[in-house]
């Protein structure tokens, strides 16, 4: 601490002698590790002070350079962007004086490492046309170290710079650096490139501009078989690279320093770098070679950045007698400079300065030397000793890296991709020819971390192009034309796909092999089946099921689980899966092996889940053997996601034996017997513990036992099952919408609906339920207000059977009924959907009694007017549901609308629903709710708008396209409420429904709708009923409604219509 004070208090009038010590001596704290009492603080405000004082002096500068390198790293100083705006300037210009490009670069790295640079001031002299940083990376200094550490500090910089201005152009001058031939040995060239792609890996991470992600993938697709026909030695392969590096967002994330390389500050590590030194011998340097087409030497062209009167230095040798050192001489690591790495303190005099005194750059405090794919440059493993062979490997595993590189980079690009344009990508990358493209990466990669990389940016193609697999169709007859139509050309990618895949699997290692399973997962989920020929995806099943018992490679089983559990879910039900598992039951008795030995237990479950879900009739023999593995695991296990998992499999289980027994291939008393050990032996005792976290699941179990099999219970077993769900309503237990939804179920059954006692006290848990939940826990409403719609169906169809359940209901129950109904149909449209539903049925519930009461009557036009305003709004399926709920008020007779306040409302929304709504299911229910009024009366004044209304929609939908059958069922409708208002018009509605006829040219299109309707097969005995009903009270008011006694009956129409029409009004006027 006492040298950074006195660099605090430096002055103007400080001899550069001093100076110069001070920054030695602040080097050697640093480099020794003495950072225990170390300020950032006064670190930052030593380095701005000192560097206003060194001047034009060259080596107190690069004094100043190397000592913020190692300052920067060793603490986290936060600079403001003026003081960012001074040291920027400061080491620019000492850029151009100099020939010490590396210490000044290195510190101009350190100083930006993490920072937001959008506001500095010297950005574009750094990175903009002929910026510093981009033309090092042109290589335009003679120093090829100085390029690869400019490419390692653009990376760093890309983090943090937006401007799209400044990434454009340099992704244009990385793009011509990997495009231009480069110079220098093999391992250089190799190097260069890899620092190109890792830059173009951050643009990728940090930009989604299409422009500059199609410029990255033209890059990545010649990058991607850089040098991969060389395979490396296993002495120097990647294999030591960790499996976090195929990750695309561990590249250069903020750690605790300044750059991603850790220090290593320990003695041991010190004195190995020192034993290591010890046996390094001074080598040439060796310069960057020039590129012939640019016609002069790098070394010797000027750049923008270059100060036209700058000082030449001349470097020199460790050896020169211009350089005098008191410390031990070692010889330097680095091409652009040579001075000493001992970790002593260098002490010269002012004679003896005439050189600058630094610290090998290539030690722990590099901060460009990044640990992910950098290749090492200390001179040692250049010597004069190594082999030609042993450079050809180090030359082919920095290529190696580069392929991974660009492989990531490629997943990522893929990723950011637009939908419009993932096609183009998949045509570029996946050509015709499997031997090119990224099958070739798969086929030919020696790497089995570039191969992994690989299987990754093939997944991310796949999920990008997925949306244009549903148009792949190769059945016979599927594209006759004189072209390949698109549809058989994307087939046969998808096939050829599927092939190639699957040929890698026999020769695949278990390192790999996981990953290749993955990839065949996301194809196959996305792939249509249906549509192409048969056997491709029980192929992929065999596949699947030989490794589900690979011995020893735990990764690979469980990947064989989720390709087959893939299989298993893609356009359920598939015949040929089906037929697949009929003939390969062996496959359920892996699963259940796996059970047994508690491995794989997740991905056993879940796939068991969906052959019970969607193919139990192929393994219906098994159901036995799963349902003890389920007990099992459920009883063995202490991991709540297990267990929870092994309750999913029986409620699956459940329900396909239920489905079973309705389709008669079970015995009734099978599943009794099964029912009760389910019960005995595992869900009472979780039910009856109420700290138990897997009550939900039990309460799911029991809601699919169904009527039949809860019937044959004994009454004990019944009561029983009822009195724990009702138990288990209560707020305070974690399982109360599990259990509301199972009282929803039963509440139906048709053995225990009639019971009285077992309505209400549903009625009272659901109501206590609705009432005490937060109105934020939407899942828990969704499941109550669900049942509540179920509760309220039960009421309906007791009414219709048993005439003496509506006497004794309580009205005071009924009450808190509706009015926690009106209470819950503010909530979100999802739940209010099923609250409509019970309101409607509520209303149709209602008797005359309870009509007469005051507060009941508020209560109707309160949910009448709730019902209204949900027709108009929210999610179709909530309108849906509200016209329907009205379909159930009108057919109450005791809700008449000739007497109440609400009828103009209900009439106006209906007929306005009726034309205007865009959803045929919500038209076709208000269409079927405006013909539930009983009586001329109900419409009161409203008749002749609803008979215009009906007129109206009829002529719009006489030529309009089919809407799947519904464009059928609204004219069905629409006919016949017109029959119903022919059968209830009055004499005083005649001359007002003729008038309302539409005009003769319209007439034609009329008759044939109506009449092709009226007099269909499909028409119900009520519904034709109704058609001749309408038909004799036409023909009884003749000649006032020929006109629609002809829509309903296909006879010819008059000569003159409208002359009939006319004469026919002017005689009812008179």
């Amino acid at each position: 601490m006492e040298g950074w004070n006195k660099a605090i208090k430096l002055d103007r009038q400080t001899p550069k002698s001093e100076l110069s010590l001070t920054l030695q001596a602040l080097s050697f704290e640093l480099h020794s590790g003495n950072l225990a009492t170390t300020n950032s603080n006064e670190v930052k405000a030593g380095l701005l002070n000192v560097y206003k004082l060194c001047g034009d002096e060259t080596k107190l500068q690069i004094k100043w350079c190397q000592l913020a390198v190692l300052a920067l790293n060793a603490t986290q100083c936060v600079f403001t962007t003026q003081e960012l705006n001074d040291c920027t300037s400061f080491i620019l210009e000492v850029c151009s004086a100099t020939n010490y490009l590396y210490c000044t670069v290195e510190a101009l790295g350190a100083l930006l490492y993490n920072t937001d640079l959008n506001l500095l001031r010297t950005l574009d002299n750094l990175l903009g046309e002929r910026g510093m940083i981009l033309e090092l990376c042109l290589g335009l200094a003679p120093e090829r170290e100085v390029q690869h550490l400019a490419l390692r500090c653009l990376n760093n910089m890309l983090n943090s710079v937006t401007d799209e201005m400044f990434v454009t152009h340099i992704v244009s001058t990385l793009t011509t650096l990997a495009t231009s031939r480069l110079h220098g040995d093999n391992l250089n060239r190799a190097r260069l490139l890899m620092g190109v792609m890792k830059c173009l890996q951050t643009v990728a991470k940090h930009n989604t501009s299409q422009y500059l992600l199609e410029q990255i993938l033209s890059i990545v697709k010649g990058s991607i078989f850089e040098g991969a026909h060389q395979t490396a030695s296993p002495a120097i392969s990647l294999e030591s690279l960790s499996l976090d590096e195929l990750n695309l967002s561990d590249v250069n994330e903020p750690g605790h320093t300044r750059y991603s390389q850790p220090r290593v500050r320990n003695k041991k590590g010190r004195g190995k770098r020192k034993k290591q030194e010890s046996r390094d011998s001074p080598k040439p340097r060796m310069e960057l070679q020039t590129d012939s087409n640019r016609g002069r030497k790098r070394s010797e062209q000027e750049s923008s950045w270059r100060s036209p009167n700058r000082k030449q230095v001349v470097n020199k040798p460790h050896n020169s007698p211009q350089i005098e050192r008191t410390a031990p001489k070692h010889p330097s690591s680095s091409p652009s400079m040579q001075h000493s790495a001992s970790p002593k303190l260098p002490h010269f005099t002012n004679k003896q300065q005439s050189a600058p005194v630094g610290i090998d750059k290539n030690t722990a405090f590099n901060p460009h030397r990044q640990t992910d794919f950098s290749v090492s440059t200390s001179e040692s493993e250049y010597s004069e000793s190594d082999t030609e062979e042993g450079m050809q490997n180090k030359v082919s595993a920095v290529k190696c890296r580069t392929r991974l590189t660009s492989l990531q980079t490629l997943q990522h690009c893929i990723s950011c991709v637009h939908k419009s344009r993932t096609y183009s990508v998949w045509s570029a990358f996946l050509p015709p020819d499997p031997t090119a493209g990224l099958l070739r990466v798969l086929q030919k990669e020696p790497n089995m971390k570039c191969r992994i990389a690989g299987f990754g940016a093939l997944s991310a193609l796949i999920e990008s192009a997925k949306h244009y697999f549903v148009a792949a169709d190769s059945r016979p007859g599927a594209g006759k034309a004189p072209y390949t139509p698109f549809s058989q050309s994307l087939a046969t990618d998808l096939l050829t796909l599927h092939s190639e895949l699957l040929q890698q699997v026999p020769g695949c290692v278990p390192t790999v092999l996981p990953h290749l399973f993955q990839c065949l997962a996301v194809l196959v989920i996305h792939t249509p089946f249906s549509k192409l020929k048969p056997g491709l995806i029980s192929s992929i099943l065999t596949e699947a099921t030989k490794h589900l018992s690979s011995v020893g490679h735990y990764k690979v089983e469980a990947a064989a689980l989720s390709l087959l559990c893939a299989c298993l879910t893609v356009e359920t039900p598939l015949p040929e899966v089906g037929s697949w598992l009929a003939s390969n039951e062996q496959t359920v008795g892996m699963c259940l092996e796996h059970l047994r030995k508690s491995t794989h237990q997740r991905d056993t479950l879940q796939t068991l889940c969906q052959i019970l879900r969607f193919y139990f009739t192929p393994v219906i023999h098994w159901w036995p053997q799963i349902t003890e593995a389920a007990k099992l695991t459920l009883a063995s296990s202490v991991d709540t996601l297990i267990q929870n998992m092994a309750l999913l499999v029986l409620e699956e289980l459940g329900r396909a034996l239920a489905a079973a027994l309705e389709a008669r291939t079970l015995e009734l008393s099978a599943l009794k017997e099964h029912w009760i050990n389910i019960l005995s032996n595992a869900l009472v005792p979780i039910l009856q513990n109420e700290h138990s976290p897997i009550m939900p699941g039990a309460c799911d179990i029991l809601s699919t036992i169904g009527n039949a099999v809860f019937a044959s219970f004994e009454v004990h077993t019944q009561r029983l099952i009822m009195t724990l769900l009702l138990a288990l309503t209560n707020p305070t237990v974690p399982a109360t919408s599990s259990a509301c939804r199972c009282l929803g179920v039963l509440v139906m059954y048709p053995c225990i609906r009639d019971d009285l006692l077992f309505v209400a006290d549903t009625a009272n848990a659901i109501i206590t339920a609705l009432e005490t939940t937060d109105s934020a826990d939407s899942g828990l409403l969704l499941r109550v207000s669900w049942s509540l719609g179920n509760l309220s169906d039960t009421l309906v169809v007791n009414k219709l059977n048993n005439p003496s359940f509506v006497t004794d209901f309580s009205d005071i129950l009924l009450g808190r009924l509706l009015d926690v109904s009106l209470k819950t149909a503010a909530s979100n449209d999802k739940v209010k959907s099923n609250i409509v539903r019970a309101l409607g049925n509520l209303l149709r519930f209602m008797k005359q009694s309870t009509h007469d009461k005051a507060h009941f009557r508020e209560y109707v036009a309160k949910s009448v007017d709730c019902l209204l305003r949900a027709c108009t709004s929210g999610m179709m399926k909530t309108r849906w549901n509200a016209c329907y709920a009205l379909v159930n008020t009108l057919q109450n007779p005791v809700l008449s609308p000739a007497d109440s306040s609400w009828a103009a409302d209900l009439f106006t929304t209906l007929t306005s629903v009726v034309v205007h709504c865009k959803n045929y299911k919500v038209r076709i229910n208000a269409t079927l709710a405006l013909a539930q009024c009983s009586t001329r009366a109900c419409y009161g004044s409203n008749f002749a708008t609803v008979w215009g209304t009906v007129l109206v929609t009829l002529n719009d939908e006489g030529g309009g396209p089919t809407m799947c059958g519904y464009t059928e069922r609204l004219r069905l409708q629409l006919v016949l409420l017109m029959c119903h208002l022919v059968v209830l018009h009055g004499e005083e509605d005649k001359v007002e429904m003729v008038r309302r006829l539409p005009h003769q040219h319209l007439h034609g299109t009329l008759i044939s709708q109506c009449s092709a309707v009226s007099t269909a097969d499909t028409l119900s005995p009520t519904e034709q009923d109704l058609v001749t009903a309408a038909r004799i009270r036409c023909q009884q008011s003749a000649p006032l409604l020929d006109l629609v006694l002809h829509m309903l009956t296909p006879t010819p129409l008059p000569s003159d219509t409208d002359a009939f029409i006319t004469s026919d009004i002017s005689s009812h006027s008179k």
